[in-house]
C-alpha cells in the first residue's frame, strides 16, 4: 500500500506550507504530488515554489503558475520579481497532468484551469464533468477551486477536489488530500481517498502579507479576507 499527499494552491503562503510540511512528515508520508499554483496571490512564492520543488516527486502546472511565468499581467511584477528567471522558467516547465494506474483503477490528475475552461466544483452538473473521464478514466482527481469534495458518478467513476494548501475557501484551513491504495496496480484493490484540514498560523500570514503589500503586493486586502473567513473576494 502506497501512501501518496496530494496538495495543491499553495499560493505564497509560507506559514501553511510549514503547517502542511509538519503534518505530512508526522504521518510518515514519502510521495506528495502537487496539483499545481505553487505562486501567486500571496507573499511568499518564491518560499513556496521552492519548497514544492525540493518535496514534491510530481508537480502540475496551473493557471497562476502559468500565468505568472508567461507574464501575462503586468500587474503581478512583484511576482516576476520575487521569483527570479530561473523560477519564472520553471513554472512553464511543469506538466498539464499526470496519468497513472492505482488498486486496478486509471486515475487522472490535473489543477484545473487551464485544462477546464473555468473554475469546476465537483458538485457541478455532471454534464460539464464527464468529458474528463474520457476515454477510459476511473478517478479524476484537481484542484483550482479551493474547496474540498468527493463525489461518485455513474459508473463508480469517482471525483474528488484536494482543496488549497494556503488559500482554503469554505474552510479556512490547510487543506490536502491523501490517497492510499496499489499505485501502478493492474489488479482491483482497496483504495482511500482521505480529505485533510488542519490550523495554521494566520495572523503571521497576515502579518507577511501586510509587509509585501508594502512592497508591491496586489490584492492584499482580499487575500487577507480570504484566509481569515474561507470566503472568496474578489
Amino acid at each position: 500500500m502506497t501512501e501518496i499527499a496530494l496538495v495543491a494552491d499553495l499560493h505564497g503562503n509560507l506559514p501553511a506550507v510549514e503547517a502542511l510540511d509538519k503534518d505530512i512528515k508526522a504521518r510518515g508520508i514519502k510521495k506528495i504530488w502537487c496539483l499545481g499554483d505553487l505562486v501567486g496571490k500571496g507573499p511568499s512564492s518564491a518560499e513556496t515554489y521552492d519548497w514544492a520543488v525540493e518535496n514534491c516527486e510530481i508537480i502540475l502546472m496551473g493557471n497562476w503558475d502559468e500565468g505568472i511565468g508567461a507574464r501575462r499581467f503586468p500587474k503581478d511584477e512583484f511576482y516576476y520579481a520575487q521569483l527570479g528567471e530561473k523560477r519564472m522558467q520553471g513554472l512553464l516547465s511543469f506538466s498539464m497532468e499526470h496519468i497513472c494506474m492505482i488498486s486496478g483503477r486509471k486515475m487522472r490528475l490535473f489543477h484545473g484551469r487551464p485544462i477546464m475552461p473555468g473554475p469546476y466544483h465537483v458538485h457541478l452538473d455532471k454534464s460539464f464533468l464527464l468529458p474528463y473521464f474520457q476515454p477510459d478514466i476511473d478517478i479524476l482527481g484537481f484542484a483550482d477551486v479551493h474547496r474540498q469534495g468527493q463525489r461518485v458518478l455513474d459508473g463508480g467513476r469517482i471525483l474528488f477536489n484536494t482543496g488549497s494548501v494556503g488559500n482554503g475557501l469554505g474552510a479556512p484551513m490547510v487543506q490536502y488530500a491523501i490517497l492510499r491504495g496499489e499505485l501502478g496496480g493492474e489488479k482491483k484493490a482497496p483504495l482511500d481517498i482521505a480529505m485533510v484540514t488542519l490550523p495554521y498560523d494566520r495572523k503571521r500570514a497576515l502579518m507577511d502579507t501586510d509587509k509585501a503589500e508594502k512592497a508591491g503586493l496586489v490584492n492584499a486586502d482580499a487575500f487577507r479576507k480570504e484566509i481569515m473567513t474561507g470566503v472568496y473576494s474578489r
